[in-house]
Order: C-alpha cells, then sequence, then structure tokens
C-alpha cells in the first residue's frame, strides 16, 4: 500500500488538528502532541507526520518515566508501531539506557 508524503501530510493538517494551541500576540502555534518533545507546531518537530518518532512521557505510577517510540516499519497499525519502554533506574543510569535504546533503534532501523 501506498503512502503519502511526510511533507504532503503536513501541508494538510498544519493549520487545522486537534494539537494546535493558538495564543495571542504568538506569531507560531504550539502543539500539544505526545511525540511533539518542543511543543512547536512545526514539520521538523511534528510527531503525527513523520514514521519514527520518541515521546517521553511521565510513568504511571510516578517514578521514573516511560519513553514511547513509533516505529516505521507499520505507519500504517498505529497499536503496532508504538512502544512503551518505561525507565525507573536513577538519573545517570536511565540516562545511559535511554540512549543505548535511541543508537540501538536509529542504527538497525
Amino acid at each position: 500500500m501506498a503512502t503519502t508524503s511526510p511533507h504532503l501530510n503536513w501541508l494538510i493538517i498544519r493549520n487545522n488538528n486537534a494539537f494546535l494551541l493558538k495564543k495571542r500576540d504568538v506569531k507560531k502555534p504550539f502543539s500539544t502532541e505526545a511525540s511533539n518533545l518542543t511543543n512547536v507546531s512545526s514539520f521538523r518537530y511534528s510527531g503525527l507526520v513523520h514514521k519514527k518518532t520518541v515521546g517521553v512521557v511521565p510513568a504511571a505510577d510516578k517514578k521514573g518515566f516511560s519513553v514511547v517510540l513509533k516505529k516505521g516499519k507499520n505507519a500504517q497499525r498505529p497499536a503496532k508501531s508504538t512502544v512503551r519502554v518505561s525507565f525507573k533506574a536513577g538519573p545517570r543510569r536511565a540516562l545511559k539506557k535511554l540512549k543505548n535504546l535511541l543508537t540501538f533503534n536509529i542504527s538497525n532501523k
């Protein structure tokens, strides 16, 4: 099945989506989507249009954090394309594990 390009998807959703947050006297609107780490509504940081994204959310039990990865392999199946990994160790160990997770996923996929 052929998919549309991310640029075309961005042109379609950039002004109209549920995650836009527009304020007065702010030229660039914000974005509240989960995979957008900077909360800026732009093509570069959008988690909706790209096949591979990374999101960081607090853990459900308030201890540590979880990383949500969106993989490009199952882009048409949202339930199978997202992977959630939780980190509960101390800050140094969690940072090293996060670095290893991201370098492993980027280099192998």
